[in-house]
């Protein structure tokens, strides 16, 4: 640990006055123990003070956010050994060197009196401390109504004759009151120091260790009701670095603008919350009950980049910091605030369509046919992909095949499905397989094998006889797994020169083609249409040959287009017991449910319970939520007999959260349909607009 704190002594000087040193009690003389006792550890003697190495000024630079990140009753550890740290209590400052101890310490006080007169107190406060001179401290409190209260706080815990030295002192009345404790902290050295606020300042410009996590900036630990809470306090943007990923984790939602958007709403957030704790000395807590911080450790390029470029841009409404409410998945539509939550009820928490405004047009080349299997509509792809007619003899099939594989094409017995499965196999060059899918009789056997390892689409074969479109998709399959054909999925999103594709796993959108082999599918059957109105979003199925599209599959699907639609908590079903659901609700003879209100959007906020006797219990609003431990209050439900006679009641819904405000899954399928920032912002809190904020005056900006 002294060679970290010499090692430190060669970085620059600060101003600050010399820290006064820690008054260490003086021991008696140790009685020389026996030679058979081991000898006692001694306590290491603390290094000589470190030459200052202040935090980075990004960190800790106004404006200032105080975030709460624990309230411990147990110690808390700032385990970097050997790192020394700057203490400042009421009393004095020192220097201490980690590891850190810091837990809570009990207090006791002494009420010697209380006085409306300012001369009364200040003479007592006087008499006190001449009477006691270092052994205790004496304060003096002032409440609203102008009471002055004058307490002794004994520095090295209360003496047993604690009263009859207050007495002796003329205040025979002193009597015991509970204190609001004090913090302890101890380090490596054996230092300790007690206080009821104490700011501590990590020395050097690497983040600081707080339990398992690090974080940026200088802490404060405070006594509370028997506990410490341990704040980190720093920048505001610092903070919001360890804000966006833990809401909007970069790895599921890699779309800059979308991250944008979250960085300027919780930004926003944090703004008009500031002071919301002052009382205890903080601003926001670590949790999703405020915002998700978890320091350094979740901190990614492309997060801190959206913090960056959104740099003090809030939203505002009459010029004042919005309440920005956000969500995970909204389920399609978001909430009204004054629904679920009365009293956050603005103007600009309104339920809005969680989805593109703008419908886009899709053309096709002009040829309509019916519903038809997937088996069929591979078919239709593989004549297009090699040229062929409907309804081409199996010659043709294999010899088509053949020329775009460069293989054999032999002509085998007419309409046996079996000898065309080898024939195919040869002229793709896949006819030597055994070494993959094991050596099988069939070769329609072997072509199932096939296209099942490479992840291909291919129904089984009939059981007998020939089969025109199993031919033919066994034909598509061979084109695919030789990479021929290829097929993707994205989303539709709009585009300066018409309407593109948004290809998973991809950075950028792409352009179609118009008109083109237009079809859309419901499940399992699909059919070919000359026209198609989508919202951005809609998830497009794309096959190709080298850059000709050959089709684009529009997936309809319940619900339309929600710019939510990939979240994984689009939808979801609970299930509990009615034993279950009579416990959750408390009330053991449960005879009804009913929902007895719902909002614009279809969410429940109306909920009602009855007993056998009739009497009614009921919840409003997201109390709704709580009561039945739901995702979401967007559900419906229905009850279920089990074949054993249990009777379930079953919950089907939509969305994660609480649906008001910002949509987070919503933001990003916005963002992967090409809408900026700006027009995320102002599509979930209609009716704001962005500001340039410093902490101390706001300058309009654009958005």
């Amino acid at each position: 640990m002294l060679i970290v704190a010499l090692l430190l002594a060669g970085a620059c000087a600060t101003t600050r006055p010399a820290p006064k040193p820690v008054p260490v009690s003086p021991k008696p003389p140790a009685t020389p123990a026996p030679t058979a006792r081991p000898t006692p550890t001694p306590v290491p003697t603390p290094p000589a003070p470190p030459r200052p190495v202040p935090l980075p000024p990004s960190d800790v630079s106004p404006p200032l956010v105080r975030v709460l990140l624990s309230r411990s009753a147990g110690p808390v550890a700032f385990p970097q050994p050997g790192r020394p740290y700057r203490v400042t209590w009421e009393e004095g400052a020192a220097w201490l060197w980690g590891p850190l101890q810091v837990g809570p310490s009990a207090e006791v006080l002494w009420q010697v009196g209380a006085w409306r007169d300012e001369g009364t107190a200040a003479a007592a406060v006087a008499q006190l401390r001449d009477g006691l001179g270092g052994k205790a401290a004496v304060e003096q409190t002032v409440d609203d109504a102008g009471l002055r209260r004058v307490r002794v706080r004994w520095t090295n815990g209360s003496p047993a004759d604690a009263g009859a030295r207050l007495a002796a002192l003329g205040f025979a009345d002193a009597f015991i009151v509970p204190g609001a404790g004090r913090v302890r902290l101890n380090d490596a050295a054996g230092q300790s120091i007690e206080a009821r606020r104490i700011l501590l300042e990590p020395n050097g410009s690497w983040p600081t260790a707080v339990g398992r996590k690090r974080y940026r900036g200088r802490f404060r630990l405070r006594a509370s009701a028997g506990r410490v809470l341990v704040i980190n306090e720093l920048n505001l943007e610092a903070y919001l670095r360890g804000v966006v990923p833990g809401e909007m984790g970069p790895l599921a939602f890699p779309q800059l603008d979308a991250l944008k958007a979250q960085a300027v709403a919780a930004r926003t957030y944090a703004v008009a919350h500031l002071g919301d704790h002052a009382d205890e000395g903080y601003d926001l807590c670590a949790t999703p009950a405020c915002q998700v911080y978890g320091g350094t450790g979740i901190e990614h390029r492309l997060t801190d980049r959206a913090v960056q470029e959104t740099a003090g841009l809030i939203a505002v409404f009459d010029g004042k910091p919005i309440d920005a409410m956000y969500t995970s998945t909204c389920g399609g539509h978001t909430e009204d605030a004054a629904s679920l939550f009365p009293d956050r009820a603005a103007p600009y928490l309104k339920g809005v369509a969680c989805a593109w405004e703008r419908p886009l047009e899709l053309e096709g080349d002009g040829r309509p046919a019916g519903w038809m299997s997937r088996t069929e509509f591979a078919a239709d792809v593989a004549r297009q992909a090699l040229g062929l007619a409907n309804d081409p003899p199996p010659a043709a099939l294999v010899a088509a095949v053949a020329k775009r594989c460069a293989g054999r094409a032999r002509l085998g017995k007419r309409n046996d499905l079996e000898d065309f499965a080898a024939r195919l196999l040869e002229a793709a060059g896949l006819d030597r397989v055994g070494v993959l899918v094991g050596d099988r009789a069939s070769a329609v056997q072997r072509t199932l094998d096939l296209a099942d390892l490479y992840g291909v689409d291919l129904a089984p074969a009939p059981a007998q006889g020939w089969q025109r479109a199993w031919a033919e998709a066994a034909a598509l399959a061979v084109l695919r797994i030789q990479g021929i054909v290829s097929r993707d999925r994205g989303e539709a999103v709009p585009r300066p020169d018409g309407v593109g594709i948004f290809p998973r796993r991809a950075e950028s959108s792409q352009p179609l083609p118009s008109p083109l082999p237009l079809y859309e599918r419901w499940n399992d059957e699909v059919r070919r249409v000359v026209h198609a109105e989508i919202l951005p979003g809609t998830t497009l199925e794309r096959w190709r040959d080298g850059e000709e599209v050959l089709a684009l599959v529009v997936r309809r699907s319940g619900g339309g287009g929600e710019a939510d639609r990939r979240s994984a908590w689009r939808s979801w079903i609970r299930e509990l017991s009615w034993r279950q659901l009579a416990a959750r609700l408390g009330i053991p003879d449960l005879a009804r449910i009913e929902v007895t209100q719902r909002s614009a959007s279809g969410r429940v906020v109306g909920f009602t319970a009855e007993d056998a006797s009739g009497r009614r219990k009921t919840w409003t609003g997201f109390d709704v939520r709580g009561a039945l431990g739901l995702p979401e209050t967007l559900f419906t439900f229905h009850r279920i007999r089990k074949p054993d006679g249990t009777i379930v009641v079953r919950f089907l819904g939509r969305g994660w959260g609480h649906g008001v405000g910002l949509c987070q899954n919503g933001a990003y399928g916005l963002a992967r349909a090409g809408m900026t920032f700006e027009r995320i912002l102002a599509t979930y809190y209609p009716g704001t607009a962005l500001i340039s904020w410093s902490g101390e005056r706001a300058a309009a900006s654009g958005g």
